[in-house]
């Protein structure tokens, strides 16, 4: 079985990766799909694993690239496209859950000023807005009044909003190191350069691309400390809670991780179980707050931090049964791609022609 791994900005995926597979005794290839030849790369492929970022490159390279070579000819890829379309994109997340009937908070997708400024004028404040894109708690602002969310629909509907330049200069945790603080002192200059002379900002350089044209309003959930992740690979489950910011609404980047199983919430694992499989995703990480007293999925993530979920003690099963011990996400991940390659190989006729070898020779 030959596959074919594309590197990710880290490396922290894609070698883990490769080195499971060359220790399951699969051939691995690495690939290059950026390159004018990417479709010739992947045809040499049984399958292809591709862990891309959060950022403007990668999603507009990446999908478009992994939905051809899965969709055109034919080639398993991690993540498929049930996987990550709605990959970093809030509103697409929302209206997928919608259409699920997943239970998730309530909130207001407004596609034109005039019926954003309406929807203002009459909601119930405090008020959660949110970009389409963003990580770790970055692009979300708490609204206190309508004034507020007046200030934000005419910048989206108007200039736009560029990622990781709304809220992220004055939060309430300090820099951890020399270079975030010295990346937030020019993020900061940059940011002001922008208000003031409307010069385009230079940072952060891989969200380079306003959003615009809509506004995203979710309602507030208050009584909620912490946040409960729980993160879906085939049939295991990892997940911890994550404790708020300090003097913030907002858990996720927090770094303040409860690693406990016992204070995680069955229905989350259950919950987290039944969207993975009904959505067919190979994997996904959920962020559950809790609405009424039950647990309400408020975003879903393909990809994630996998130290945060390699230090969990154990993971559960569909069963919620326990399973003591530590595991790296990526050759939990790589595993079941594996797995998923070699059926997509043993369901093709027999009659089909095999795949090339390196030189393109039919073997």
């Amino acid at each position: 079985m030959r596959i074919g791994v594309h590197p990710d900005r880290d490396r922290a995926f894609s070698e883990k990766w490769r080195e499971f597979l060359l220790a399951r005794g699969a051939e691995v290839i690495v690939l290059d799909l950026l390159a004018p030849d990417a479709l010739e790369q992947a045809k040499l492929c049984d399958g292809i694993m591709w862990r891309w970022f959060h950022i403007q490159d990668d999603k507009q390279s990446a999908r478009v690239i992994l939905h051809t070579i899965e969709k055109y000819l034919d080639i398993p890829v991690f993540p498929s496209g049930a996987t990550s379309w709605h990959f970093d994109d809030k509103v697409a997340q929302y209206y997928l859950l919608a259409a699920l009937g997943v239970p998730q908070p309530e909130a207001a997708i407004l596609w034109d000023e005039e019926r954003a400024l309406a929807w203002a004028a009459s909601a119930r404040y405090p008020v959660v807005f949110k970009l389409a894109a963003g990580a770790g708690s970055s692009n979300v602002l708490k609204l206190g009044s309508c004034a507020e969310a007046e200030r934000w629909i005419s910048k989206m509907f108007r200039r736009g909003v560029f990622p990781m330049m709304m809220n992220e200069y004055r939060p309430p945790v300090l820099p951890r190191t020399r270079r975030e603080a010295k990346e937030r002192i020019v993020r900061v200059a940059d940011a002001a350069r922008y208000v003031v002379t409307g010069e385009m900002p230079g940072l952060p350089e891989h969200w380079w691309k306003p959003e615009k044209g809509y506004a995203f309003f979710q309602e507030f959930l208050p009584g909620n400390e912490f946040d409960t992740r729980v993160t879906v690979i085939g049939d295991r489950a990892f997940a911890f809670r994550r404790m708020n910011r300090p003097g913030d609404f907002r858990a996720s980047g927090s770094g303040n991780i409860d690693y406990d199983p016992a204070k995680v919430d069955p229905e989350c694992l259950k919950l987290a179980f039944e969207v993975s499989e009904k959505s067919d995703f190979q994997t996904m990480a959920y962020d559950f707050l809790y609405k009424d007293g039950k647990p309400v999925i408020c975003e879903i993530s393909y990809t994630f931090v996998d130290t945060a979920v390699h230090d969990c003690p154990g993971q559960w099963d569909r069963q919620l049964n326990w399973h003591e011990g530590k595991r790296w996400p990526e050759d939990v991940q790589a595993e079941l791609f594996l797995s998923e390659v070699a059926t997509r190989l043993a369901q093709r006729d027999l009659g089909r022609e095999p795949s090339p070898d390196l030189q393109g020779n039919r073997k």
